[in-house]
């Protein structure tokens, strides 16, 4: 997954807003697929013009110290690549 510092370093570099438009579509793509079960109801954002669902879940670490996980998606390409943004 891509950092916040990479992508910030990459939108600097990027006059046109058109490339910039494209390059937040791109870091959609970079999400990892959810299954149809996490595509519910429970895990959608209300409120949203497109579709979106974010997944949040509880794993350890080798220490056993709890580690917190995120994944999300959304229907429509530009709000996914803010997604993946907000992910990083």
């Amino acid at each position: 997954m891509t950092t916040i510092d990479e992508i910030r370093d990459n939108f600097a570099l990027l006059d046109d807003w058109d490339d910039r438009y494209r390059y937040v579509i791109e870091l959609g793509r970079t999400l990892a697929p959810m299954s149809e079960a996490e595509h519910s109801a429970q895990n959608k954002v209300q409120g949203c013009a497109s579709q979106v669902w974010l997944v949040t879940g509880v794993g350890s670490a080798d220490k056993g110290d709890p580690i917190l996980t995120f994944a999300g998606d959304s229907d429509a390409h530009i709000v996914r690549g803010l997604v993946a943004i907000v992910l990083a």
